[in-house]
């Protein structure tokens, strides 16, 4: 081998080494060194937790479905929690249950009420969603609610009345009293209220209901009129009118669907208070059947404080209209008050409805006490004023009353008139009675107004005038 290719072997073969070298500086070591992977943005963040339940709720097993779906539809996206005990809301199948001055849960069903044990305010949005419009309608999709309710009105008409009902136009006083009193006063657009003419149950009106000022109707809506046209402004779901109303074949005909009343009797009074309810939902149809179990207490309770006062002995009462010789008949809601409170009215014989008669009549019967009502300009001073009145026992003895108002006078045919049976049976056996005109007035207004009165509106309508 010449000296040229033993040269050319040498650096062939250091080369070879150089390159293995280099290899091996550059290649990892898979089986004892790890790879560093690339510095990019965390995209395996943790998933963000689901929003804790606002408040625990304890459930028979077959009411979670329904309550699932109520708490889904208030606050989307959120799950309820349902807990075996120490919750925060119960929800249970019951059956409503009243005696003497009824205490009225919130009945998202007809057999299921709802129970706050805690006063967080998501406790109370859930319960007021639950028996709103909006909740009737996620529980009618579920199938847990009808979608209409069938029923007859008081004028015998057969109705078909969907549900829920969320636009009322009350065209008659006696049913905007009753809607507020059954807890279905948010679904008005419009009313005509009893009472709220004048300026004091117009302000105690505002302060029940701060919205009165732009539904109070009277101008549109009563008994004698209906505005058609106002009345398509609206929009109204449903109008509730007196079943004396001239207007109702009109409505009728515009496709707007319509329940008329009569009320000039307790039990028609009864009767229109529970169907009514049946208009707005389970809650207000519990309201109703609440209203109607405390009215027949406060009449169960006066008849046993005056049972034993004997025909002759009971109070002979004249009620005086807006003018002193109009009176009440006996075919009107004022007699049932008197004889409720214990009482006779000497114009009892009378038919039909208020009636014009002479000082002669008058002073033949001769009554122990005269009332006159809260309305019309009609007022005690009228009668004790005048020289002719001053022959009758009434107004010698000083037993001349007005009857009180809150808004709704006490002596009409709407739930108020429940009151008027206190005060007045108050006023005829003093003494005697075991209810409390102040006390009853506090519970009623709260019950089934959801107002608190104050301690000068119970001075101002349960004291005598």
């Amino acid at each position: 081998m010449n000296n040229i290719n033993f040269r050319v072997i040498i650096m062939l073969f250091l080369v070879s080494i150089l390159i293995m070298g280099c290899t091996a500086t550059v290649s990892p070591n898979l089986e004892t060194e790890e790879i560093e992977p690339p510095i990019t943005a965390d995209v395996t963040a943790e998933e963000p937790q689901g929003q804790p339940a606002r408040f625990t709720i304890q459930a028979d097993s077959d009411l979670q479905e329904a309550l699932e779906a109520l708490y889904v539809a208030l606050y989307p996206g959120e799950t309820p929690l349902f807990v075996e005990s120490g919750a925060d809301l119960i929800a249970t199948r019951s059956a409503p249950a009243f005696s003497g001055r009824p205490s009225v849960e919130a009945w998202f069903l007809a057999d299921s009420v709802l129970i706050p044990e805690d006063d967080k305010p998501d406790v109370r949005d859930f319960i007021d969603f639950a028996i709103s419009p909006d909740g009737q309608q996620v529980l009618i999709d579920l199938g847990e609610l009808p979608s209409a309710v069938t029923l007859t009105d008081q004028a015998g008409n057969a109705l078909e009345i969907e549900q829920p009902v969320r636009r009322v136009i009350t065209a008659y006083g006696p049913s905007t009293a009753i809607v507020y009193s059954i807890n279905a006063w948010d679904r008005l657009v419009a009313a005509s209220y009893l009472g709220a003419r004048d300026p004091h149950g117009a302000a105690a009106m505002e302060r029940i209901d701060a919205r009165f000022p732009n539904l109070v109707g009277d101008d549109y809506f009563s008994q004698s009129e209906f505005n058609l046209e106002h009345a398509a402004t609206l929009e109204p779901d449903l109008v509730i009118g007196g079943a004396r109303s001239g207007w109702a074949e009109s409505v009728s005909q515009l496709g707007i669907q319509l329940f008329l009343m009569e009320a000039e009797t307790p039990d028609q009074l009864k009767e229109a208070m529970l169907l009514i309810g049946q208009l707005f939902g389970p809650h207000a149809y519990v309201q109703a059947q609440a209203w109607v179990a405390y009215y027949d207490w406060v009449i169960e309770t006066i008849l046993d404080d005056t049972g034993h006062i004997t025909q002759e002995e009971r109070v002979r009462v004249l009620f005086t209209g807006t003018e002193p010789l109009r009176v009440a008949s006996g075919e009107m809601y004022q007699t049932d008050i008197i004889e409720a409170a214990g009482g006779i009215s000497v114009s009892g014989d009378l038919s039909g409805y208020w009636n014009d008669v002479n000082l002669e009549q008058v002073a033949i019967w001769d009554p122990d006490v005269i009332i006159v009502p809260p309305y019309g300009g009609a007022s005690v001073a009228a009668i004790t004023d005048s020289p002719e009145w001053q022959i009758l026992s009434a107004v010698q003895a000083g037993k001349v009353y007005r009857m009180p108002k809150l808004v709704v006078p006490w002596d009409t045919p709407a739930p108020d008139s429940v009151l008027g049976i206190i005060w007045m049976a108050g006023r005829l056996n003093p003494g005697l009675i075991s209810l409390d005109c102040s006390e009853e007035a506090v519970f009623f207004y709260n019950t089934f107004y959801n107002y608190a009165i104050s301690g000068d509106e119970i001075a101002a309508i349960c004291t005598i005038e």
